[in-house]
């Protein structure tokens, strides 16, 4: 691990740990060694430190190329933070490939984000073929992973209202190299399956109170405790001084 990168991850910590709250689920799913492709639904810029914080190793990002040209200083810090351009639309990208051929050598962990841009709503885009393109090339494993409520403005975070969690998913394993577009397609329908049904979980425990709560308001216990708190006189429910 490059010390910049291990300063960075400190550096970030108290952050995402205390003040933000994230929450992690699955860390142990992600591979400590040995080359890995960690694939993320995409909804905001903090996305990218937040799976480095999550997966708790180095990564490697797959960006669009449209990054490294907002400004001198957003370039020099994607590049520090060990980001990676992506000419999207281009077939194929030679010196991307000879990069990512480059770190799976050194069997490193490659971070994508299928739907090539962010989402502004939450909403699933469509998924590239790029993740199960890379993944049945080299025959490594694909940990999916759902970041939840980062769609939501960072004041809600910061007041707590929402709460960010990472979740990350056992890893699949294509079982076989191979370039034939119908099969790296399948796989990468197979990785966007995964990663559906994360949030399907991720949400499933706030539809569960949310159904629990409506199935309360909707009980005569409840129309009987709210009809007593409007019978009740002002100041009938505070607290008795003791005598």
């Amino acid at each position: 691990m490059k010390s910049r990168w291990a300063w960075g991850w400190t550096a970030t910590y108290p952050l995402f740990k205390w003040i933000l709250r994230i929450k992690v689920h699955g860390r142990e799913n992600v591979p400590t060694k040995g080359p890995v492709i960690i694939a993320s639904n995409h909804a905001s810029f903090f996305d990218p430190p937040l799976i480095g914080h999550a997966a708790k190793r180095e990564c490697f990002f797959l960006a669009k190329e449209e990054l490294f040209g907002q400004s001198k200083f957003f370039r020099w810090l994607i590049e520090y933070f060990n980001s990676i351009p992506i000419k999207r639309g281009k077939a194929f990208d030679i010196h991307l490939f000879k990069e990512v051929d480059r770190l799976i050598k050194l069997k490193q962990a490659l971070v994508i984000f299928p739907e090539g841009t962010r989402s502004r709503t939450g909403e699933f885009l469509p998924f590239k073929e790029g993740v199960g393109l890379i993944a049945l090339r080299y025959n490594i494993p694909v940990v999916p992973a759902y970041i939840k409520n980062t769609y939501k403005p960072w004041q809600e975070w910061l007041r707590r209202d929402s709460r960010v969690e990472v979740f990350l998913d056992e890893a699949m394993h294509p079982g076989e190299r191979s370039k034939e577009k119908e099969k790296y397609e399948a796989f990468t329908r197979k990785v966007e399956e995964k990663i559906h049904r994360l949030r399907d979980i991720a949400w499933e425990g706030e539809k569960r109170f949310e159904k629990q709560c409506g199935e309360f308001y909707n009980t005569p216990h409840y129309d009987y405790v709210k009809t007593l708190k409007t019978r009740m006189p002002k100041g009938a429910a505070a607290k008795p001084k003791r005598a």
